[in-house]
């Protein structure tokens, strides 16, 4: 509190600039747990004002009777993402936890082997203006798969469906939809995760990894499923080593497999390996 040099305290401003909305309030600054007396707010959108009674004249029982009042201010949210449509969207894909091998399960199903480590990858979505958005009702109907293709990335081998009488190559759970976890900085973030992904025959391979959103806005602007799927983002895996089974051996659990695990993300994991 700033007193003039006569000793008299001057008047508060009334044209205060507040939050319209006040979702936190609190009179006593002690008691607020993200504020301490004397300290500076942790977070930005603590925005403390003090209000002082205009007929108070003494500066001892107006530093008693200051009132302090703490605005919740929401994270800013441009414009632009609030009003864009899907057309105005980025999407864009990125393998953050490449496969390294897997042994082949040749003509026995029952046996095979997961690629380890689980293939994991990052959707992000931006708008028309670069700002990050989670576009909510879109998440639903939003669907990664998985196609097979040579070590040098050059040949497109199967999709993973029979063709003919030939065995597929490529084996397991080849969808995934979108799960919302922390990532190992603690920052929310958007997956794809393929943990039960497994190789017919031996080799080298590249998988490719395609995101494909299956809605349809109807006339009353609500959200269906169509009939046909729009390809919004694509990348490829590092190439991997399918190994003969009597010389694989699994890749130990990363970090970021065991956090998603505590989180309560669904992955097919070896018994033998512990988190």
């Amino acid at each position: 509190m700033l007193s003039r040099s006569d000793g008299a305290v001057p008047k508060p401003r009334r044209n205060w600039s507040l939050t319209p909305t006040a979702a936190l309030y609190h009179q006593d600054i002690p008691s607020c747990p993200a504020v301490r007396k004397g300290q500076t707010p942790m977070h930005s959108s603590y925005l403390p004002t003090s209000r002082t009674p205009e007929s108070s004249q003494d500066s001892s029982t107006t530093e008693s009777a200051s009132i302090t009042h703490y605005f919740w201010r929401h994270p800013t949210i441009q414009v632009s993402s609030l009003l864009a449509d899907s057309f105005s969207r980025t999407y864009h894909l990125e393998v953050i936890q490449q496969p390294e091998r897997t042994a082949e399960f040749r003509n026995s199903e029952l046996s095979r082997l997961p690629l380890t480590p689980p293939i994991i990858v990052r959707l992000t979505v931006r708008d028309s203006s670069g700002n990050y958005v989670v576009p909510q009702a879109e998440l639903p109907f939003l669907i990664a798969h998985l196609s097979l293709f040579s070590g040098d990335g050059l040949s497109s081998l199967d999709m993973g469906s029979s063709i003919g009488s030939n065995p597929p190559l490529l084996y397991g759970n080849l969808v995934s939809s979108i799960d919302q976890l922390e990532d190992l900085q603690g920052d929310m973030g958007l997956f794809f995760i393929f943990s039960d992904v497994s190789l017919r025959w031996r080799g080298q391979f590249q998988l490719g990894v395609t995101v494909t959103k299956i809605s349809r806005t109807d006339s009353f602007g609500g959200m269906g499923v169509s009939d046909h799927g729009v390809v919004l983002a694509e990348t490829r895996t590092r190439p991997f080593d399918v190994l003969p089974y009597s010389q694989y051996t699994a890749v130990p659990r990363t970090r970021l497999t065991n956090s998603f695990i505590r989180q309560g993300a669904r992955m097919l994991t070896l018994i033998s390996q512990n988190i």
